[in-house]
């Protein structure tokens, strides 16, 4: 098995040639930064398909992880130029008309600097859960089905990450603190000075930059994602961790003024048919080897 190339390295391959297509054709000055996090990242899956050292192995799914973050980068800066227009509007009309009230405004009856820190810091936890779920996946209670289980997950995060780029293309949005800032009579304030900075950090990108990831909100996707992997693997780590945090994130993209609520709902679909195809994948590579196996012998 660990001599293929897997599944999530074929998606991610096709996305990086993509992007890198993209930066060659708009900013070809700036495409070495890139290409070099794409040579890295494949020379060391082909390094890895040699060896079964566990934690090398780990990393080859691991790095997955911040590779994303750098395709993502890239990608954004050419939302508009693939899509000029924005559907905020759009998606807050759709609220309206399924939900009946705009939450984001209704949640501003709440609005407490004690609230406010709660809930950045769950929303945060989006950029370091993904690591923590993979190691206690891999690593806690360590047996021979663990690497299926890290691959699955793996996996997952992979097909909703990537495939969410194509709904980033379809409906760019740059959610409801920009798009509609001026229907907040509150400024959202935290005790805490990382809160603060945080918030005031993630504020001046988002209006600086052309990042349009609001529909469906991968935030509360990842995140139901790896609790669903944290229950099968610790029932501990799931009541403990990823669920705390997990609902606390779920309020805190709407509290925090960053979805919609129909962002959440895409996000559900999103988490469920990237499990579903993750364990097919997986389930048709695992009885083509044993297939292959047999034929051999």
């Amino acid at each position: 098995m660990k001599k293929s190339i897997y599944p999530e390295e074929i998606i991610v391959f096709i996305f990086s040639v993509l992007v890198l297509a993209f930066q060659l054709n708009y900013e070809p000055t700036s495409i070495i930064q890139l290409l070099a996090a794409f040579v890295v990242f494949f020379i060391f899956v082909i390094y890895t398909r040699r060896t079964d050292k566990s934690f090398i192995v780990f990393l080859r799914s691991w790095l997955h992880i911040p590779y994303y973050g750098i395709i993502f980068t890239a990608f954004q800066s050419y939302i508009h130029r693939l899509n000029p227009n924005d559907y905020d509007l759009f998606l807050a009309k759709a609220d309206l008309a399924i939900f009946g009230f705009d939450i984001t405004k209704w949640f501003e009856r709440f609005n407490s600097p004690v609230l406010t820190d709660v809930l950045t810091i769950s929303y945060f936890s989006y950029y370091l859960l993904p690591t923590l779920t993979a190691v206690v996946i891999y690593f806690y209670k360590k047996n021979d089905n663990s690497y299926t289980e890290l691959r699955k997950y793996i996996l997952a995060i992979v097909i909703a990450w990537y495939t969410a780029f194509i709904w980033y293309v379809i409906i760019p949005a740059a959610g409801p603190d920009l798009a509609f800032a001026q229907n907040y009579s509150t400024e959202l304030k935290g005790n805490l000075s990382f809160v603060n900075y945080y918030l005031n950090s993630v504020h001046n990108y988002l209006a600086e930059s052309q990042v349009r990831n609001t529909f469906p909100s991968l935030h509360f996707g990842i995140i139901l994602i790896s609790n669903y992997f944290a229950f099968r693997k610790s029932k501990l780590f799931f009541y403990l961790i990823t669920l705390p945090l997990g609902l606390g994130l779920a309020i805190a993209t709407l509290y925090l003024r960053q979805h919609y609520l129909i962002d959440l709902v895409g996000s559900i679909v999103v988490a469920v048919y990237s499990i579903w195809i993750a364990n097919m994948l997986l389930k048709s590579s695992k009885a083509a080897k044993t297939a292959m196996n047999l034929k051999m012998e």
